[in-house]
Order: structure tokens, then C-alpha cells, then sequence
């Protein structure tokens, strides 16, 4: 017999193309999030983009990190005469649109305390009062209770369906049902409709992240952040090569009882997970669970077999993992994640640079600033001291056109292959200097000339001024300020007990 919950998931089941007939011109569609990208659904409208009767006009898409390419959208409408795409983070698929037709509509709008703030806008308690037209976004199937598991796309999931007068999900089979958290499920009568989605013809784009190997200069940044960190500590890491060589070296350095809380779950904290590093058993928050938010699929069964049914992962929504009140809480916290350069103020920046979009800020800025306010954090700022264009990333002042993601003022700790220093706290002369230590050899003397002509450090000041941390200036070490935490919500207390300390 059939149950109602299963007759209304029955009633709401559409084709991609059903659901292309009831898109009108100048729909305003969200495209989807970060691992929850829509395939089949934005196919079946970017084949109705026209100036022919019954063609669609004046569509705009809003994305999010999504990583699936759709061509279609620029054989189509190449120079986007019926439709424009606002991508917050700058993929490959949407620079090759730059690169071949000169044109892309990437906005720089990024998160804002781990909140969707450009999202936040349309959202109404009132369906018909919501600012986007049509939600689409990758899904579970619907269990039989009628809810769909948000995956791999959980991160902004609950702010989304709040924004929306329409809600279509893509059905995929190949998506594992992630444990949370929360905000991880919808239920089938929050939604109009469904889809179901062809995962052999519709396939996440696969790499082998496995095969990976970091470069000298990676794995010598890596070697470097390994000197902060401790048994027990919580890890958050980013995407690129980089994260790999910092799994690498952690289990070089033999750390156990590591706890996760990210925002990306990818190869690299697998790889920690799977190794026995991770126990999450000393977390003060989230004890247990290695949390994240997002994930790429891009090697579909073992992304699969790590999170379908896992409870020991907790994936939450990106007002979880990425606020600043949840992340302040966190003790021993060590934040990695890679920037495109830093001035010699400590102004950083990762997303768009020198009048050019490279990325979008993510959580970035929450994933710095952190530090400042919580016992035992660190946040690490890396990258290679020269680009692939051979330039320094280290420079005087940041270029005209060019976003400041993180302020100078909550600049820590920047990481190179020639070393790393800790920012936070020292004056201008001393930020100056410790930046142009672990620039380039082969730039230092620009760098050095520069600040000293820009009052950055005095005539005469030697660039290698700068003790050690802890040496000879009465500036205590990281280890003595482990357990300090900034004094919040009226708090008298600074120094207090330490759990790291206590634990040894």
C-alpha cells in the first residue's frame, strides 16, 4: 500500500524538461551551491535561451563555487544576450568564457560573517515575496519519512530554500546521505518539485586527487607550519596541493588525536581520517565528530564510501562551520588556507587582484580573523613567495583594483617556503620586516628599498631586525600565549586555565 508521504513525492515528480516549460522570461534562477550544482535542470533551460517565439530572455543565473561545467551556456548564448551569470566564486568554466568571449558577470560578493549575505536579501517569510523565481540543487532521494539529504551541497542549504518562490531538487543516486549537524534535510513538502538525474551521463568531474604530489616549494611551507602545531589540535584546511603536503607532513610529525572542523571536506582531512589521526576526542565543541559543510566529489565512490551513513562526520550548514561565534569557541584551533599575496601592511587578499577575479573570498576571512578572539587558535596564511607569473607575492601595497579580504589588523601568521611569521601584535617597522624575511631572496632588496622609501621601516633599519619569536625583545612565545584567549562578553579574565596544558 502506498503511504501518503510516498504518493505526494510520487505527485511531485517532473522531467527536467516539464520543468523547463514553466520558466518564464526574466526568471531570476539560483543555480545551486557549492557540491550540490545543478546538471540536468540548467541544461533543460539554457536549451530555451532565444529571440524566437516561446524562447527564454533576461534569465539570470546566481552561482556558488559550483564546479560543474556547463558548456551549454556558452555554445548557446555565448556573449549571454538572454542570460547573465553571477558567479561568486571564479571557475574555469567561467574564465574560459572571459578568455574566448570577453565576457563574464563573476561578482565579488563572497560570504560575510558565515552568512549568505547576498542570499539573505531575497529571503521572505512570504513565498511570493522572495527575491529568487526558481531554487535548484542537488539531492538525496527522499527517505521514507520524505526527506531529502542535502549531501554534499548542506553549506547554505537553509538559507536558500528560504529564498525562493519555486524549489526543484536533482535527484542523484551517486550522492551518500551525510549525518549531521544540522540543517542537513528538506522535507518533500518544503519543495514543489523533484527530478531525477542520469549520474552515468551526468557525471561530477573526476580527478585523482591521490596522485597529487606537492612541489618542493609546498612542501617546505608545510615543513614550516608543522613548527605551531600540537597533538590534539583542530584542523580546518583548504583546497589546492597545499592541504596535501600539510597531511603529508602531519604524519611525518606523527600528531594524534587531531580533531576536524572545516568548511571543505576534501583529500586531504580524508586522508587524515582514514590514517587514525583524527579522533576528534579533545574538541570542546563538537566532541567526536569531524565537521564540515561542502565537499567536491571528484572521486565519486570513495567520497561516497567516507560520508554515506558516517557518524563520526557531522556536516552542517555554513552559518555553523564558518560563524564567528562558534568558531571563537574552539580551542587549538589551526586554520591553513592559501592567499594570492600580502602587503607589508598584512593586507591579504585571495580573491580578486591587481583588476583581475581570481576566486571568491569563501571563508576566508572568517578562517583568519577566528584567531583573534579564541584560546589556542592560529590562522595560517599561505603561499609561494613568487606566483606562476614569477612575481612576488609578498609587495609593498597591495594594486590599485584590488579586494582586501582580510584587514591588515587581523593579519597572524603568513607562511612561505623561506619561513613564517606571526604578525599579530607587532608594530609597523617590525611587520614590515618580518614580511620582507620570508619573501624571495631575489625580491628582498626591492622590498626593503620600497618600504623604506614608503616610511614602512626607518632609514637604516637592518631587514633582519626581527628576533625570534620569544627572544630578546620580552615578547613572550607562542607556547606561553597558547591558552590566552581575548576577553569577550564582558569578561574580566585574559590568562585562564588550559586544557592543551592540562591534558600533557
Amino acid at each position: 500500500m502506498t503511504t501518503p508521504i510516498e504518493q505526494k513525492i510520487r505527485n511531485k515528480k517532473r522531467t527536467p524538461e516539464q520543468i523547463a516549460d514553466m520558466i518564464q522570461s526574466g526568471d531570476w534562477i539560483n543555480h545551486g551551491t557549492v557540491g550540490g550544482d545543478s546538471t540536468v535542470l540548467s541544461e533543460a533551460v539554457a536549451r530555451r535561451l532565444g529571440n524566437g517565439p516561446g524562447d527564454l530572455k533576461d534569465i539570470e543565473f546566481w552561482l556558488a563555487g559550483n564546479f560543474y561545467p556547463h558548456p551549454e551556456f556558452q555554445e548557446i548564448d555565448p556573449y549571454q544576450q538572454y542570460h547573465c551569470v553571477h558567479e561568486h566564486f571564479f571557475f574555469p568554466w567561467n574564465r574560459k568564457a572571459r578568455e574566448i568571449h570577453g565576457v563574464t558577470s563573476w561578482t565579488p560578493w563572497g560570504w560575510a560573517g558565515g552568512t549568505w549575505a547576498h542570499h539573505y536579501r531575497f529571503a521572505h517569510a512570504d513565498r511570493q515575496k522572495r527575491g529568487m523565481d526558481w531554487w535548484f540543487n542537488a539531492a538525496t532521494a527522499p527517505d521514507h519519512h520524505g526527506y531529502f539529504n542535502m549531501s554534499y551541497g548542506t553549506n547554505s542549504c537553509n538559507i536558500f530554500r528560504q529564498t525562493a518562490k519555486k524549489i526543484v531538487f536533482e535527484v542523484r543516486s551517486d550522492y551518500p546521505w551525510a549525518e549531521g549537524g544540522r540543517f542537513n534535510t528538506i522535507s518533500i513538502d518544503d519543495i514543489d518539485y523533484w527530478v531525477e538525474v542520469d549520474c552515468e551521463k551526468y557525471k561530477w568531474p573526476q580527478m585523482n586527487e591521490k596522485a597529487i604530489v606537492a612541489r618542493p616549494e609546498e612542501q617546505a611551507i608545510a615543513r614550516n607550519i608543522m613548527g605551531i602545531m600540537r597533538d590534539r589540535d583542530v584542523v580546518q584546511l583548504g583546497i589546492g596541493a597545499l592541504p596535501s603536503a600539510c597531511v603529508a607532513a602531519m604524519a611525518d610529525a606523527g600528531f594524534k588525536d587531531l580533531g576536524i572542523h572545516t568548511e571543505m571536506l576534501n583529500y586531504g582531512l580524508i586522508k587524515m581520517i582514514e590514517s587514525g589521526q583524527v579522533t576528534n576526542a579533545y574538541k570542546n565543541l563538537d566532541q567526536g565528530k569531524s565537521v564540515w559543510t561542502f565537499a567536491f566529489p571528484v572521486d565519486v565512490d570513495w567520497y561516497y564510501q567516507t560520508v554515506h551513513r558516517n557518524q563520526a562526520l557531522a556536516v552542517y550548514d555554513i552559518d555553523y562551520t564558518n560563524n564567528l561565534d562558534i568558531l571563537r569557541r574552539i580551542d587549538n584551533m589551526i586554520a591553513i588556507n592559501n592567499t594570492v599575496a600580502v602587503d607589508l601592511l598584512g593586507q591579504m587578499s585571495c580573491s580578486f587582484y591587481d583588476q583581475r577575479p581570481i576566486s571568491g573570498t569563501g571563508g576566508f576571512f572568517q578562517f583568519i580573523i577566528f584567531a583573534a578572539q579564541s584560546r589556542g587558535g592560529r590562522s595560517v596564511a599561505a603561499m609561494t613567495s613568487r606566483s606562476k607569473h614569477n612575481t612576488s607575492r609578498i609587495v609593498p601595497f597591495l594594486p590599485a583594483g584590488t579586494a582586501v579580504d582580510v584587514p591588515a589588523q587581523f593579519a597572524q601568521y603568513v607562511c612561505t617556503e623561506y619561513g613564517m611569521v606571526n604578525l599579530r601584535g607587532l608594530n609597523g617597522y617590525e611587520r614590515a620586516a618580518a614580511l620582507i624575511s620570508i619573501a624571495h631572496p631575489e625580491d628582498r632588496p626591492w622590498l626593503e628599498q620600497e618600504a623604506r622609501e614608503n616610511g614602512l621601516i626607518p632609514p637604516k633599519f637592518p631587514v633582519d631586525f626581527l628576533p625570534e619569536e620569544g627572544g630578546g625583545r620580552r615578547y613572550p612565545s607562542y607556547a606561553d600565549r597558547r591558552h590566552y584567549k581575548m576577553p569577550m562578553g564582558g569578561a574580566l579574565w585574559g590568562y585562564d586555565w588550559d586544557p592543551w596544558q592540562s591534558a600533557k
